[in-house]
């Protein structure tokens, strides 16, 4: 790690309200990392990062440094390496909870208040969820809910069979992180938690277990930063991380410094929001370009898709 010890700055560019955002900020609270936040519209467009180069279109971006990650996989382990002496405790299972935390995105997703998807909203997602298209979406709620209680369940009596507060034991770890952020922002995002049936009294150790983590409401948000001030932080910053070069047996066959377009998987329409940049790093775990002013973004593999541009 190339910085560490100078301890990089943190600038969360998002907004409260997404989930995504929440999963990163519960780590950076856990591990009581101070972070400012460059907050975001709710849609397009996003003028503060458009304007440093930025084209990929989810929430969070965050940077350390002058490295901007574009998806929680990558920024999460990378503030576990810089921050050894906060790191919270990790296991071999922690993998397996992500997968279960990313699928409860999809039933979460369909919590959304029908009154909360305008036109705008809806038109603004619908190149990331078509779930937000369909007719019969103020429909699907009733079977959403009936999902949800199936992971309660779960988390209750098998992930906190064990009577402790957290997955990990005795100390919020990694496994909580990535198992708990969707649960935690349906039930007091949302307000699920008002509802019959999904109260304290109802999943009482899911309850215990993310009470442990501070409430997203705006008394506890990040302190804020305005756009020209986060540029020119990221754009004078130190590296936080050493590259990581290009394997020379990548199936892609891409070269370093290679023009490249990254794309996501799973988009509705993967197409809309390409990032170009130039091939600075390419891994088994990890695409890195870096664009004309400096700024290298990070994606994992897992769900994009890199190629020659």
């Amino acid at each position: 790690m190339g910085s560490v010890g100078r301890q990089p700055e943190v600038i969360t560019f998002d907004y409260q309200f997404a989930p995504n955002a929440q999963k990163a900020r519960n780590l950076l609270n856990v591990m009581k990392i101070p972070y400012t936040c460059c907050e975001q519209p709710f849609v397009l467009p996003r003028p503060s990062l458009t304007d440093i180069g930025v084209t990929y279109r989810r929430i969070p971006v965050n940077a350390i440094g002058k490295d901007l990650y574009c998806d929680n996989r990558p920024f999460l382990e990378t503030v576990q390496k810089i921050w050894k002496d906060k790191a919270i405790p990790t296991s071999p299972a922690d993998h397996a909870f992500e997968s279960f935390g990313y699928r409860t995105f999809w039933t979460c997703l369909q919590l959304v208040p029908a009154g909360l998807i305008s036109k705008e909203m809806a038109k603004d997602r619908s190149s990331l969820f078509s779930i937000f298209t369909r007719d019969d979406y103020g429909e699907i709620r009733q079977s959403a809910l009936g999902e949800l209680k199936q992971w309660l369940d779960i988390v209750e009596h098998d992930f906190l069979s064990h009577g402790k507060q957290w997955i990990a034991g005795d100390k919020c770890g990694a496994a909580d992180i990535h198992a708990g952020w969707m649960l935690k922002w349906a039930l007091q995002t949302l307000e699920i938690e008002k509802e019959a049936g999904f109260g304290e009294n109802d999943f009482p150790r899911v309850h215990k277990w993310i009470n442990g983590l501070p409430r997203h409401i705006p008394e506890n948000d990040a302190p804020k930063i305005e756009a020209k001030a986060a540029h020119e932080k990221v754009l004078s910053a130190d590296y936080a991380v050493d590259s990581i070069g290009v394997a020379a047996n990548d199936p892609t066959g891409l070269k370093q410094d290679q023009p490249v377009v990254v794309e996501t998987n799973d988009d509705a329409r993967p197409s809309d929001h390409p990032q170009a940049g130039k091939l600075n790093g390419l891994s088994n775990r990890e695409i890195v370009v870096q664009l004309d002013n400096g700024l290298r973004l990070h994606f994992p593999r897992i769900g994009y898709r890199v190629r020659a541009a």
